[in-house]
């Protein structure tokens, strides 16, 4: 995955900053700005900001961390505390040198990620409120995704003081190491301790499973950082010397827990697909398309019939098909039995074609597509999408059931539930299915590479690192832009996804414009190929 850097500079003498970060700037890409506000939405919320720290540097926020704790929880902040730019000049020399972008090796102590997920749900000093009941100015640590049953990794070297099994307690199952120079670290709420006392543990080394035993909802690792006499120092206004363990974070390789994942994903890379009509019909210009444009995959729907699939596997005999199945769930609250059964002819059929892929309803956060009727959250879909996994999977072994696309963004009041809180709430069913879905869209060629409109699915690889992706809608879906524009933009978009580790298959919209949206198409309502189709036949994948 790319590197998302912005590094902060001071407003006072910023031309003076800028220079002695030129051969760094050169080095790694990384971004440039002055405004806090900027660094904070810069590719938020996957963007590492590098704050270049005078004495009072930023006057406005005033401390600086804080403020970024405050505004962009969850962030990673690497801080490089220096007097002047010759200062900072040296320091990046230092890392360039080392080809250590983020200073990572010299740090006098250092934590690792301690799960697998790239995600923090909680930061240090969140919500006051709640922590100030027991005396504690704020959370007192970092919280980490991690669904139950997977692997916590020790942080750093240490020694195991403390290695608690008894689920009751505020911390429930905990682990508590104690490394070099008086730091300690605690991993609360833990499913199952896999170390004991007096083992000696090495940084990576997975010492537990995750849970949120204790006084804990829902499962996530519980991470409290400590060193020994910081307040009584005056180091920390935390009691038992409690610290932010946020600034010593290395922030996790993600191409690195990606090929650990064990994808069941013959090609090993993304197949460049494109989608039928809404109606599920094909038309000689379809096929035409898939002919012409050499597509490897297609998306279907339940209302595609067989002589269509027995056509494209004409053309293609090794096109990849993944089928759609849904219902007028905004019409009829389909219970998940209901649904299973109404729909299990048209797997049946599929199943017996050997198609194997399938996608559970979409967009369910819409309420066109069920959300206020069918189900009221996230939870409530997470419940109905477990029924109908458990009503199909013992009568299609083979079937790989997917977790169905969200509609991106955010709130719209009685049209959509905003995505990222639908995720939330509907975890235990992603973490259920055999893959997951996402759907992408964006006006401009900007847009395209924005982590929350082109590239929403970072969202779903943050959180979800061992499941296999598929984009089973996505399209520039400005009226104004050109088919030839579109074009380019298509083939750009497959190329950055072609090599990603655990992408199935991207699928654009739609192989023929329909009267609701004509610019969306491969070809025209008319049957008339656009410049989409020449601009991915003339790319050779």
């Amino acid at each position: 995955m790319q590197e998302r850097q912005i590094m902060l500079l001071p407003r006072e003498n910023f031309w003076d900053w800028v220079k002695a970060t030129r051969h760094y700037v050169l080095t790694f890409g990384t971004s440039i700005t002055p405004d806090p506000v900027n660094a904070g939405r810069y590719m938020a919320p996957n963007q590492t900001i590098t704050i270049v720290l005078p004495p009072n540097g930023y006057p406005a926020q005033g401390d600086i961390r804080a403020w970024f704790i405050q505004h962009y929880p969850g962030v990673r902040l690497d801080v490089i505390e220096v007097q002047t730019p010759d200062e900072l000049e040296k320091v990046l020399a230092q890392r360039i040198a080392a080809l250590d972008r983020y200073g990572d090796s010299t740090r006098p102590f250092h934590l690792l990620w301690p799960t697998d997920y790239a995600v923090i749900t909680q930061a240090f000093g969140a919500h006051p409120e709640i922590y100030s009941q027991w005396g504690l100015p704020g959370h007192e640590g970092v919280d980490f995704r991690a669904p139950t049953g997977t692997p916590i990794y020790a942080a750093a070297d240490g020694v195991v003081y403390l290695a608690d099994r008894d689920p009751a307690g505020a911390y429930g199952k905990q682990i508590r190491l104690r490394h070099r120079d008086g730091y300690k670290t605690v991993y609360a709420h833990l499913h199952e301790v896999l170390v004991k006392e007096g083992d000696f543990i090495k940084a990576g080394q997975i010492i537990g499973k995750a849970d949120n035993t204790g006084n804990s909802y829902g499962s996530h690792l519980h991470l409290t950082l400590k060193k020994e006499g910081a307040t009584e120092r005056g180091e920390t206004n935390y009691p038992h010397d409690i610290i932010d363990p946020t600034p010593f974070l290395v922030w996790p390789i993600t191409e690195d827990t990606m090929r650990r994942a064990q994808y069941d994903w013959p090609p090993n890379r993304c197949l460049v697909g494109g989608s039928c009509r809404p109606d599920g019909q094909f038309d000689e210009a379809d096929f035409r398309v898939v002919s012409q444009a050499r597509l490897e995959a297609a998306r279907i729907t339940q209302d595609t019939p067989d002589e269509a699939i027995a056509r494209l596997r004409q053309i293609n005999p090794n096109i990849f098909l993944l089928a759609r199945l849904t219902a007028n769930m905004h019409l009829h609250p389909y219970s998940a039995a209901e649904f299973a059964s109404a729909l299990r002819p048209h797997l049946a059929r599929f199943y017996a074609h050997g198609i194997r892929y399938f996608e559970i309803h979409t967009q369910p956060n819409l309420h066109a597509n069920g959300w206020m009727v069918s189900c009221s959250a996230g939870s409530a879909f997470a419940f109905w999408f477990l029924g109908v996994l458990n009503a199909w999977r013992k009568q299609f072994p083979e079937a790989k059931l997917g977790f169905p696309a969200l509609s991106p963004g955010d709130d719209v009041p009685n049209q959509r539930f905003a995505a990222r809180r639908f995720l939330d709430q509907a975890d235990k069913g992603v973490i259920a299915a055999d893959w997951v879905g996402a759907a992408c869209y964006w006006h401009n060629y900007a847009e395209m590479n924005h982590t929350k409109k082109g590239r929403c699915y970072e969202t779903l690889r943050l959180r979800y690192p061992h499941k296999l992706i598929f984009l089973t809608d996505f399209a520039n879906t400005n009226i104004q832009t050109d088919a030839a524009s579109r074009g380019n933009q298509y083939v750009d978009y497959y190329d950055s996804l072609r090599e990603q580790a655990g992408m199935g298959a991207a699928f654009a919209d739609y192989l023929t414009a329909g009267s609701a949206a004509p610019y969306l198409g491969w070809a025209t309502a008319e049957g008339q190929m656009t410049p989409i189709v020449a601009k991915v036949a003339q790319r050779e994948w």
